[in-house]
C-alpha cells in the first residue's frame, strides 16, 4: 500500500478551543497552575495569562510576543492580596477600593523582594488589573495570582477576537477562549495611584481619563 507523502499530512492543532463555563474553567485553572498558557477575552480585547510565580511560563509568554526578558507584565490580584506585594498607604487603599474591580488597571509601589519579582522585573511597580469579565472568572479558578499580557505579537494590533489570537498564537497557546465577537479594540487604561493627584500612564477611549479623575472627584480623592 503507498506511504502518504508526508506533504499531505496535515497534523491537528495541539490547543484546546473551550466555551466559557465552569468546567472549562476548571480545566483552565490546573492548565495555569500547570505552567500553560492560556488565551482569554477581557472587556475588550484578548489576553495571554500564566502564573506569575511560574518564571518558566513568564518566560515562554514574553517569548510568544517578542517581548524582551526583563519587560514588566501586569498582576491580576483581588484587591485584598495588594498589600503583600505592595506599599500602599490610606489615600492609594481607598483608590484601590473605588478601582477594583474596573476597567481601570493602576501603578502600585513594589516591595522589595518580593515572589513577583519575575513577573514585573526590574521595575518599582506592580501596574494590577482585575475587572469583571473572563479574567476574573479564570484568576479565582486558577487559585493563583495571574501575569497577563495583550494577545498580539510586538508592534501589531491586539487581539480582538478568537481567530485573530489563534493566527498570532497558534499551538504556543495551551487553551483559547471563545468570546464570541469582539467587543473593543483597546486595552485597559492605566493610571499611577503613586502620584497626588493620580497620572495617565496610559489611555483608553472606552474609559477616559477625565472619567476616572470625576470619580476620583466624587469620592474626594485626586
Amino acid at each position: 500500500m503507498a506511504m502518504a507523502n508526508k506533504r499531505d499530512v496535515i497534523l491537528a492543532p495541539s490547543y484546546q478551543v473551550l466555551k466559557p463555563g465552569p468546567r472549562e474553567f476548571e480545566m483552565a485553572g490546573q492548565a495555569i497552575r500547570d505552567g500553560k498558557i492560556v488565551c482569554v477575552p477581557t472587556l475588550t480585547i484578548y489576553v495571554l495569562v500564566c502564573d506569575a510565580f511560574n518564571a518558566r511560563a513568564l518566560g515562554k509568554l514574553r517569548a510568544m510576543r517578542n517581548s524582551p526578558a526583563d519587560k514588566p507584565i501586569t498582576i491580576v490580584m483581588d484587591k485584598s492580596r495588594i498589600a503583600e506585594f505592595a506599599e500602599i498607604d490610606e489615600r492609594q487603599q481607598r483608590i484601590i477600593d473605588i478601582f477594583s474591580p474596573s476597567p481601570v488597571s493602576f501603578y502600585v509601589q513594589k516591595k522589595p523582594n518580593t515572589p513577583l519579582d519575575a513577573a514585573t522585573a526590574g521595575s518599582e511597580a506592580i501596574v494590577v488589573y482585575f475587572q469583571d469579565s473572563e479574567i476574573r472568572t479564570l484568576y479565582d479558578y486558577s487559585r493563583t495570582i495571574l501575569g497577563i499580557s495583550s494577545s498580539n505579537l510586538k508592534g501589531l494590533p491586539d487581539a480582538t477576537t478568537l481567530e485573530e489570537a489563534v493566527n498570532y498564537f497558534g499551538d504556543n497557546a495551551d487553551i483559547y477562549f471563545d468570546g464570541g465577537p469582539a467587543r473593543g479594540n483597546k486595552p485597559s487604561p492605566h493610571i499611577d495611584i503613586r502620584t497626588e493627584p493620580v497620572e495617565p500612564r496610559r489611555e483608553a477611549p472606552h474609559f477616559p481619563f477625565s472619567k476616572i479623575q470625576e470619580i476620583l472627584a466624587q469620592h474626594g480623592l485626586s
